[in-house]
């Protein structure tokens, strides 16, 4: 209710400028941390009420338990159609039909070649921000390589029966109509000295697209020609200054009425252009599908197809995710399926 009533104050045209304290109390009310008046990170609070506004409008009243599905072995196709089906069992809300996508994450133990695959749903893709100037793509790219885990995240690996510094490699599967990227500026280092955890930013500017951000090269999953991976930015939330939990924020935003761009600092509002968010502090990029809509990033399409039996596979496929190519036989009648 606080949320719609927000809403109403904002495209009522009573009001010049808004203050919601109304919408902040009642976040607040259910996340103790945003009860104060301590700056927060926009990301974080942003997540926070995507997820509420879900829990408020999930059409799931019930929910059934269900287990994760782990896919090693079987074809990409048929563990993300379960994935995402056992996901709505437990969640189905607007949130879910606009806002979220699946990415394939792949594990493999560096000692016995123990793999472990699962489709994980994601509502805000987080980006690294290298450490020099650079297109939003090299973002991307370094996102979706493969990368050996660190100690303090070792993987447990169900064969060795140990943790284990693991080979980890994150493709996307789906992209929803609404994606929300995050830059990720806030690192923690630890001191030489006395071992403390030191929080610092990373200030170099990503050259991100306005128009025709294509995200089907860093996708592994079927591509609806429909509604193409393309996005329009309409929106950014800048950060200013060195920490987290200090600074300030602002945002770039397009006015879908108008199709103008705004500046929004406090409760000072002036017009501007969509180059001017590309800054150092940029931390979160707000973009909409370009053309159609792909209901559950696609997936809505793709089960459909699948229950019709209109579903286009092919005897075989060969999959490359960046360990090994695979190739999946497909069961014929009267012979046992193969697999390499």
């Amino acid at each position: 209710m606080a949320y719609a009533m927000f809403l109403n104050d904002v495209w009522g045209g009573e009001y010049s400028t808004i203050a919601p304290r109304k919408l902040k109390q009642t976040v607040a009310n259910f996340a103790p941390q945003f009860n104060n008046c301590y700056q927060h990170d926009s990301q974080e609070f942003c997540s926070f009420l995507m997820d509420g506004l879900h829990e408020d409008l999930n059409r799931v009243i019930e929910k059934p338990y269900v287990e994760d599905m782990e896919g090693a072995g079987l074809r990409d196709e048929v563990v993300a159609m379960e994935t995402w089906k056992r996901h709505l069992l437990r969640h189905d809300s607007v949130v879910v039909d606009d806002c979220q996508g699946m990415h394939r994450s792949h594990l493999t133990c560096p000692d016995c070649g123990h793999e472990s695959l699962k489709f994980d749903v994601y509502s805000t893709i987080s980006l690294p921000v290298l450490d020099s100037e650079g297109p939003l793509s090299d973002c991307l790219k370094q996102f979706t390589s493969m990368e050996q885990l660190d100690e303090e995240n070792a993987w447990f690996c169900s064969k060795c029966k140990k943790h284990v510094c693991a080979k980890k490699l994150i493709t996307l599967w789906s992209t929803p109509d609404i994606l929300i990227l995050h830059l990720k500026r806030f690192k923690f280092n630890t001191c030489n000295k006395n071992g403390r955890l030191l929080r610092s930013k990373v200030e170099h500017k990503v050259n991100f697209p306005v128009d025709g951000l294509d995200m089907s090269p860093f996708m592994v999953g079927p591509v609806d020609k429909d509604a193409p991976p393309v996005y329009t930015l309409f929106g950014v939330s800048e950060h200013q200054g060195k920490t987290a939990n200090s600074g300030h924020y602002t945002a770039t935003v397009r006015n879908s009425a108008d199709g103008k761009w705004y500046r929004f600092n406090d409760s000072h509002v002036g017009i501007t252009s969509s180059d001017a968010s590309i800054t150092g502090g940029a931390y979160v990029l707000f973009y909409q599908r370009s053309k159609g809509k792909s209901r559950w990033g696609g997936m809505e399409n793709v089960i459909k197809a699948h229950e019709n039996g209109t579903s286009q596979e092919d005897d075989s496929v060969m999959y490359m995710d960046g360990f090994q190519e695979v190739v999946y036989k497909s069961k014929k009648k009267g012979k046992k399926a193969e697999t390499w």
